[in-house]
């Protein structure tokens, strides 16, 4: 009896050992000292009085919008912006994720370069027996918990996010005497000094979590739909609460709108405070992410979709586009809409996982290197800069944004770091040749994941599983028809997307989950 005591005492004492800690996530003194050097000396170039309104939704398909087909809800005012200038059939996030994503496009620089592979984690197990019970005891459906490992401490943790050394578009816009804003959603970091206040916002309005809720579930005049799905519990669970609270500029505020109308409520109170001073909103709001909430006035007008989950979702990104309607009308009345550059664009795919949504026709959603996890909506129009009408369909990428937004402000980029988007104010006036020189490839890299697009050809690697999955996109949009039998081909992409991400340093903090997915008949994992 005595033996098995012992034998329990030490599966205790073993599972409940501490863990060895991830290694530190490293400063880089040299970028940061460029980066106050370049904060230092004001760059008033614009002097044509120019705007600019960034627009990003929350997990949003490619086709979850009427200028793209889709056949359930019409977007007209979203559709009016590509209508009116340019709408890209190709472009791509840097990431099937929200996150990294972000960091990508704020920055204009692969999120890579600065070890962001994967989500910043407020949480991770904190010993053996935490992870078994995590493993186990909890129903977590498609996305597994990663095997033991070594996870960040305290200290690092608080680290994870956006560097301090990286320069975002508020930052150069600021420096060129724009006020700058942001409304809606950060996540990335979540506490000082990685929070948006240290990022060039002079007003900031959101929240810096992931996700968090649109409205409160009893308010008789939102409809609520709950999905079968992990995550969707702890979203519920957590309200408004910590890092899912609503902030205004640094100080914790309750709001009682529909979080997306109020987004664009601040943004628009931003914008008419100084008419004399160019601005710069960013609004990254949540919708169409979970939870599924949304104004019932407008999900009793879509009847004609019988899924109740459904409903919801499309009844957000109809709320989406009036919200973005009724800006554009206001820009129009205050004299303003000429000479603002609207851009808008998702961060990733659509979220399979939630069994509400599919991206098709594209393959596969969030989370995955397959076109419908990044193969994102993407649109800009600005009367006084560019042609309406205007179609590209050459590959484009959200690190683009930095570049354009530069060129179109007359800003001056910093020149002490490497930056990897194209500036697309070539494509103002409709020439699109410009960008075939310019680019060679565009990356994607993500733990195990890695992903290489150069000309027709797509090149995705998963080195945990040891697959390697090659599309012809120009005559397999869809990716029905895996290539990988053409060896010189396959050889060629990899060698390239190798040289590439030996470039990189190593991803600064671990996965947390593996997302498990059955894609074309095939069993895929991708880091989470």
């Amino acid at each position: 009896m005595h033996w098995k005591l012992l034998i329990l005492f030490l599966f205790l004492v073993e599972m409940s050992s501490a863990q060895k800690y991830y290694p530190p996530v490293p400063f880089d003194s040299a970028l940061y000292e460029g980066k106050q050097n370049y904060l230092t000396v004001e760059n008033k170039t614009n002097t044509a009085q120019k705007n600019v309104i960034l627009i990003v939704a929350d997990d949003m398909g490619k086709f979850d919008l009427s200028i793209y087909g889709n056949p359930y809800i019409q977007t007209p005012n979203i559709d009016a912006i590509a209508q009116s200038g340019i709408l890209f059939n190709a472009g791509y996030a840097t990431a099937a994720v929200c996150s990294p994503s972000r960091a990508g496009f704020i920055t204009g620089r692969y999120q890579q370069r600065f070890g962001f592979h994967v989500q910043p984690h407020q949480r991770y197990p904190k010993n053996k027996f935490e992870l078994w019970a995590f493993r186990n005891l909890i129903n977590t459906n498609s996305l597994h918990p990663e095997g033991w490992a070594k996870y960040p401490n305290k200290e690092n943790k608080s680290k994870m996010g956006l560097p301090q050394s990286e320069i975002t578009i508020a930052e150069m816009l600021k420096m060129n005497g724009y006020r700058t804003a942001l409304c809606g959603k950060w996540h990335l970091g979540y506490n000082a000094p990685l929070l948006p206040e240290y990022f060039g916002f002079d007003y900031r309005y959101g929240f810096n979590e992931a996700y968090s809720l649109f409205a409160d579930p009893k308010d008789p005049t939102i409809v609520n739909a709950r999905i079968k799905e992990f995550t969707d519990k702890v979203i519920w669970k957590g309200g408004r609460k910590g890092a899912c609270a609503i902030f205004e500029n640094g100080v914790e505020v309750e709001e009682k709108e529909y979080l997306t109308y109020a987004f664009f409520r601040k943004a628009k109170e931003f914008i008419g405070e100084k008419n004399e001073q160019s601005f710069f909103v960013f609004l990254p709001v949540n919708a169409p992410h979970t939870p599924y909430q949304a104004p019932k006035d407008i999900y009793d007008k879509l009847s004609h979709i019988s899924e109740h989950n459904k409903r919801v979702y499309y009844a957000m990104i109809v709320a989406l586009d009036n919200a973005i309607g009724d800006l554009v009308d206001y820009l129009k009345r205050t004299n303003q809409y000429e000479n603002t550059l609207i851009i808008f664009t998702s961060d990733n795919g659509a979220a399979l996982y939630s069994g509400t949504v599919n991206n098709e026709p594209l393959n596969a959603g969030k989370f995955t290197l397959f076109e419908g996890g990044v193969n994102i909506p993407f649109m800009m129009s600005c009367p006084s800069a560019i042609k309406e009408h205007l179609e590209i369909s050459q590959p484009v990428s959200l690190l683009d944004i930095f570049p354009t937004i530069a060129d179109f402000t007359h800003s001056k980029m910093p020149t002490d770091r490497e930056y990897d988007g194209v500036s697309l104010s070539n494509c103002f006036l409709g020439d699109s040749i410009e960008l075939e020189r310019q680019r060679e490839a565009i990356y994607w890299y993500s733990d195990y994941n890695s992903a290489i697009r150069v000309g027709n050809y797509k090149l995705i690697i998963n080195d945990l599983d040891n697959t390697v999955d090659l599309y012809n996109l120009k005559t397999d949009p869809y990716e029905k028809n895996n290539l990988s039998n053409n060896q010189e081909e396959i050889e060629k992409l990899k060698a390239q997307l190798t040289t590439w991400k030996n470039l990189m340093p190593r991803m600064y903090w671990p996965r947390i989950m593996n997302y498990e997915v059955e894609i074309n008949g095939k069993i895929y994992r991708w880091a989470v």
